[in-house]
């Protein structure tokens, strides 16, 4: 008697074989699918994010020379806002044409018909259509050891015009540790305050607190 295999018959075909084939469709649609998702992830991000390598130590302590960070471009919808550390293009000022790369990282203070002071080292905004000076809560800012510098931060008014922004580096533990917008005073390398189209967009806060990510993902020689 002649042996038949199994794997031969319709029955095997029709309920096994269907299955295989109907197995394999599966696992290249999961495929396609998690290949479509990657790419338009990553076509998302390159579109709304770059990469910045911090110069310097103005942002003392919140950055320091050498971090690797995440930066979201601004835009109609994705504004920097007051308390963002943000990155701004002064190249084509000339007081500027010593910064590297043409770009600044500092901490957005004060925007359009704002008013802002320091006062016995503490920094106060009036905000637009606000009532009154309110005192800025700033963990983020760095006087020098036991604070010694905070003291002699003091700077006057400022009344931040139509389309401008005041911006502070984080590190203020002495004259010269930051170039930013006290221009008034002659504390800083600047001679105005500066526009918000200059800003070319704000650092998130996920990449503030997981610079592990940017170590991952980010070249050392980010243009």
């Amino acid at each position: 008697m002649k042996e038949k295999s199994l794997t031969k018959g319709e029955l095997y075909e029709s309920r096994f074989g269907f299955r295989e084939r109907n197995s394999n469709f599966c696992f290249l649609l999961v495929v396609v699918l998690i290949l479509c998702s990657f790419f338009i992830v990553r076509y998302h991000f390159v579109s709304h994010y770059g990469g910045i390598v911090v110069s310097g130590s103005s942002m003392r302590e919140t950055l320091h020379n050498g971090d690797k960070l995440f930066m979201r471009f601004t835009d109609e919808e994705h504004k920097a806002d007051r308390g963002d550390v943000i990155v701004v293009y002064v190249g084509d000022y000339p007081e500027c044409s010593d910064v590297k790369g043409g770009y600044l990282i500092k901490r957005l203070i004060a925007k359009e018909n704002d008013r802002v002071k320091c006062v016995n080292g503490r920094i106060s905004v009036w905000y637009s259509g606000g009532t009154g000076w309110e005192p800025l809560e700033e963990d983020y800012a760095y006087y020098g050891e036991g604070n010694a510098y905070q003291t002699q931060y003091d700077f006057a008014e400022y009344t931040v015009g139509e389309g401008e922004i005041f911006f502070l580096g984080d590190n203020r533990s002495s004259a010269g540790s930051s170039k930013d917008s006290r221009y008034l005073e002659g504390k800083s390398h600047l001679t105005g305050l500066y526009k918000e189209t200059d800003i070319v967009g704000y650092v998130p806060k996920w990449s503030l607190y997981n610079k592990w990510l940017g170590d991952i993902f980010l070249s050392d020689e980010i243009a």
